[in-house]
C-alpha cells in the first residue's frame, strides 16, 4: 500500500478547500471576539463613554476588515454588535 504512494500525484483540492475555510472563520472569529474585548476593555477598564468607546472599537474593525478582505457576514455581525451596543448605552444611560 505504501508502495502505491507517489508524493506530488495526489488531489489536494478538497483540503485545500477545507483549510482556507478554517483560516477564514479563524480570523472572522478573532476579530469579533477581539473587538469586544477591546469595547468592554475602553468602557470599563479606561472608564471612557460608552459612545465614544463604541466609535474606537468601529473604527478599528472598519480598519481590521478592511485589511484582512472581510465579506458581508463579517460586516453584518459588525453592524449588529453596533446596534446591540447602542441599545445598551441608551438603556443603562436611561436608568442609571
Amino acid at each position: 500500500m505504501a508502495d502505491e504512494y507517489t508524493r506530488g500525484q495526489m488531489d489536494i483540492s478538497e483540503h485545500k478547500q477545507t483549510f482556507d475555510a478554517v483560516m477564514r472563520v479563524s480570523v472572522y472569529a478573532s476579530l469579533l471576539t477581539g473587538l469586544v474585548v477591546l469595547y468592554l476593555t475602553l468602557v470599563f477598564a479606561t472608564g471612557l463613554d460608552w459612545f465614544l468607546s463604541l466609535v474606537i472599537t468601529g473604527l478599528v474593525g472598519g480598519i481590521g476588515g478592511f485589511m484582512t478582505k472581510q465579506g458581508v457576514l463579517y460586516w453584518s455581525s459588525l453592524a449588529g454588535l453596533s446596534v446591540i451596543a447602542v441599545l445598551s448605552g441608551v438603556i443603562a444611560s436611561l436608568l442609571g
